[in-house]
């Protein structure tokens, strides 16, 4: 199944390319989702770099997922394929496109869960569920972020 979550916010395209550019960042967009932990990352997202989380299901069952960062184009794009985790199929390309009112911020997926987790069946009716509560939950925060609303130290000015 293919997903695509966009949102605009009235901030320049370099600022929040460099916000995501730091994978730290993903614990700051998710501080609050529930069961989610931020494992490790490479302090970076060039190509070759790994970023791995672990995100409970159900609140009881932890799922690690691994992504290899495979796309880095910056100011403009970068994105990550699963290396780790019980989908067949995960990529997320991340892109920045700077209109007039705005810098659109969009996700998009491609994802299958395993056959052994319920594939297509549990993908279209689990799973993309929990990545519309995630990415509607993720772009509340980022617009939090973008307003001030708390102290993360990260500049979103010019």
């Amino acid at each position: 199944m293919e997903f695509c979550f966009e949102q605009t916010l009235r901030v320049s395209r370099d600022v929040l390319f460099r916000f995501h550019e730091d994978p730290a960042h993903l614990g700051l967009l998710l501080a609050e989702w529930p069961g989610f932990r931020l494992l490790r990352h490479a302090g970076h997202i060039q190509p070759g770099a790994e970023t791995w989380f672990e995100q409970r299901v159900g609140g009881f069952l932890p799922v690690v997922m691994g992504f290899r960062h495979t796309v880095y184009e910056p100011d403009c794009r970068f994105g990550e394929t699963l290396i780790h985790g019980p989908f067949d199929r995960f990529t997320h390309l991340h892109e920045f496109d700077e209109t007039t009112e705005g810098t659109v911020v969009r996700d998009i997926l491609e994802v299958q869960l395993s056959w052994q987790y319920g594939g297509r069946f549990a993908t279209q009716h689990l799973v993309a569920n929990a990545l519309n509560s995630a990415f509607d939950f993720r772009q509340r925060s980022l617009r939090e972020l973008v307003s001030n609303k708390n102290r993360t130290g990260f500049r979103f000015e010019d």
